[in-house]
Order: C-alpha cells, then sequence, then structure tokens
C-alpha cells in the first residue's frame, strides 16, 4: 500500500544487459515511448543504462500493486516531465519517482512523498579538484580535502589539481547534492555552492555499490529492507 512514508529504493548494474536474450527481455517490457528514446542514442552504454533504469521504475510500479503487463497503464499515469526535467505522473499525483543513471548502473526511487536520488561511477580524475571547487562550499572542500591528505595535514595541497581530493568523500557529497535538486525539483538550476549538504532538513542518505555511489533525498528515512539490489 502507497503512504505518505512509504519509499522503496532500486539499484541495478547494468552489465548483463551484454547478454542479448537479457537485452530483449528488457526492452520488450518497455512502454513504446521509452523505446523510442532507447533506440534514438547512439550510445551503446546510454543506450543500456536509459533501458534499464525504466526497468527499475517499472518494477517499483509493480511493487505497489500497479499491474503493467498493459500498456494502456501508461496513458492513465501520464508520464510527464516538469519544467527542469523533473519525471512524474501526472495521472497519478499520489506517486513520486526519481531516476538516476551512470556509467555501468542505475537507480530509481519511488515514494509515496517527494523524492530524489543520484547515482555517479567513481572516478579519480585529475580535474576532482577544479570540479569540487564548482559545487561544495568552503566547508565541504575542507572535508574532502582533510580525507586527502593522509601523509602531512600541514601540507597545503590546493594547487595540485585533484590529488588532495577523496574521490569517494567528493561523489558521497556530489550525489547528495544532486539528489537534493532532485528533490526540491531545481535540477541542476539550483546553484550547489549555496548549501552545505549538512543544513538540509530533509533526509539525506548515500551509500557505495561497487565502483558508485548512490544518494537519496526525502521526507523520511528508507526502511534498509526497502532497498533492492536486482
Amino acid at each position: 500500500m502507497l503512504t505518505k512514508n512509504y519509499i522503496r529504493i532500486y539499484i541495478s548494474n547494468t552489465d548483463f544487459l551484454n547478454d542479448a536474450s537479457h537485452y530483449a527481455r528488457v526492452y520488450d517490457s518497455l512502454p513504446a515511448f521509452r523505446k523510442e528514446k532507447v533506440d534514438s542514442f547512439t550510445n551503446d552504454k546510454v543506450r543500456k543504462q536509459s533501458l534499464s533504469v525504466f526497468a527499475l521504475l517499472i518494477r517499483g510500479l509493480e511493487d505497489i500493486g500497479i499491474d503493467m503487463s498493459d500498456e494502456s497503464v501508461w496513458d492513465e499515469l501520464r508520464y510527464t516531465t516538469g519544467e527542469f526535467g523533473k519525471p512524474y505522473f501526472a495521472g497519478r499525483e499520489d506517486i513520486f519517482f526519481s531516476l538516476s543513471h551512470t556509467n555501468g548502473a542505475a537507480l530509481c526511487a519511488v515514494s509515496g512523498s517527494p523524492v530524489g536520488c543520484d547515482i555517479e561511477h567513481i572516478r579519480k580524475r585529475s580535474s576532482l579538484y577544479t570540479a569540487a571547487k564548482r559545487v561544495l562550499t568552503p566547508a565541504e572542500m575542507a572535508y574532502c580535502m582533510r580525507v586527502g591528505q593522509s601523509e602531512n595535514e600541514d601540507t597545503d595541497l590546493s594547487d595540485f589539481s585533484g590529488i588532495c581530493i577523496d574521490p569517494v568523500a567528493f561523489y558521497h557529497l556530489w550525489t547528495r547534492k544532486e539528489a537534493y535538486s532532485k528533490y526540491t525539483g531545481t535540477g541542476l538550476r539550483e546553484i550547489l555552492t549555496v548549501f552545505d549538504t549538512n543544513d538540509i532538513e530533509a533526509y539525506l542518505y548515500s551509500a557505495a555499490f561497487g565502483k558508485h555511489i548512490w544518494a537519496v533525498c526525502a521526507d523520511a528515512a528508507p526502511d534498509p529492507r526497502n532497498i533492492r539490489i536486482i
């Protein structure tokens, strides 16, 4: 039963779609409008990400009792995107969901109240310091730099372009900010440096999934039993 406190999270590695039979099975489960979007991508990895994240949404809808075997259900749900790209069901305003995918993984959250989620592949790139300066507050930057300074805490590493930034710490913060932006519906139009993740009143949580970090933002904490690794 879908209640205000309901939230369920679905995470999937997309590597299984390298098998042609699995790809065909999941592809056939999609509604026509999503198949068209999947087919529009020329990059094979992006196609699989787009396919898998929508398959997770279908699984989430089935778990709240919606029969997804009939494609006419999509006409009733009326899948729509808002001004800033946030998807929602115009025909079922009681269902909230959020989608995210990255290299090798997909994430979906389904809830009875506003929710946002994000997943990122951990990349140890040399430009991480520059990227961090664009999206983190000074306090968050200091946290990532402290984590990275394992040998000499007194050394100023700010000129070493990424060496001082711990990538895992960075992606925990980055995904939380993305999840919060999706939760509010503002997306990347929100200036990420103006808010600190420690100051957000909504529930924020992030965790590792293989070589990925994922995060969710919601009104209440999800029950760990409702996090489905698929």
